[in-house]
């Protein structure tokens, strides 16, 4: 029994040192107000990071002295514009998004639809470039927008690019979200998703992310990784959707998704 108990100690793995605390909180505040969405009070941070509101306040300071965070006239706190700015660079310093608007212009047959480019990005996926459409999707997609992955079609292809058990384990660390009621409901029927979309080499998300959208997706791959590092889909109206559009538009994605593949591979060469 004791040496069960020695061998049980000896295979626990290390509590790893937290090197820099205060940016650990002041990146955890960050992520707590952008995974929020709304501006939020001193005491919910507090709260949140468990710590001394005496200490919440110092850290919120700084990040406004930075930029990072902007005080409200009402004391609530929000995202200031320097996190945006990292972000632009972020997304410019990646020649992606050029060449993605780059192929899109060269296609004017799909201009009706929305284009929209994206990675993944925890649960969600962050839209990294995009073309919105003239008609009423019931959404406007704009670079930085997030959404969960298992609900969009951008999402579902690169989830598409892992296994069922890291898909299983991905969602053992991550929410699973619903838009709609036409969501996929649980874990099990998005991997059921995931097993056809491999087979046939597209995924769709028909209204589970807005009631009237309909969405085709595809994986890029050739971008900073070997496995996909983003993807791309079109989205048009629902009450568009023929069997006829199903084909051209999955077809077009595709096509679409080959060539970012391709431009991403000839400048990794």
């Amino acid at each position: 029994m004791q040496r069960k108990a020695e061998m049980t100690t000896q295979t626990k793995p290390p509590v790893k040192k937290d090197l820099a605390p205060a940016l650990t909180r002041g990146l955890g505040i960050l992520t707590f107000i952008a995974r929020t969405g709304r501006s939020v009070t001193l005491t919910e941070i507090a709260d949140e990071l468990g710590i001394a509101k005496s200490s919440a306040h110092g850290l919120l300071a700084t990040l406004v002295n930075g930029g990072f965070l902007d005080r409200q006239a009402d004391s609530t706190y929000r995202l200031g514009l320097r996190v945006v700015e990292l972000a632009n660079a972020r997304i410019e310093s990646s020649e992606l998004p050029a060449e993605f608007y780059a192929i899109w212009n060269r296609y004017p047959q799909f201009h009706q639809e929305a284009a929209i480019l994206a990675v993944l990005d925890g649960p969600d996926v962050i839209y990294i470039a995009c073309r919105n459409s003239p008609l009423a999707l019931g959404i406007t997609f704009r670079p930085g927008m997030k959404l969960p992955a298992c609900c969009t079609a951008t999402g579902k292809a690169l989830l598409s690019t892992l296994s069922n058990s890291e898909v299983r384990d991905f969602y053992k660390r991550h929410e699973f979200a619903r838009l709609t009621q036409s969501s996929v409901p649980n874990v099990s029927k998005l991997i059921r998703q995931l097993e056809e979309i491999r087979e046939r080499g597209f995924s769709i998300d028909d209204g589970e992310t807005r009631d009237h959208m309909w969405s085709v997706g595809a994986p890029i791959c050739g971008w900073e990784g070997q496995r996909s590092a983003a993807a791309v889909a079109i989205s048009c109206l629902r009450s568009e959707v023929t069997p006829d559009k199903i084909v051209r538009t999955s077809d077009f994605t595709k096509d679409f998704a080959r060539a970012l593949s391709e431009a991403g591979s000839a400048l990794q060469s």
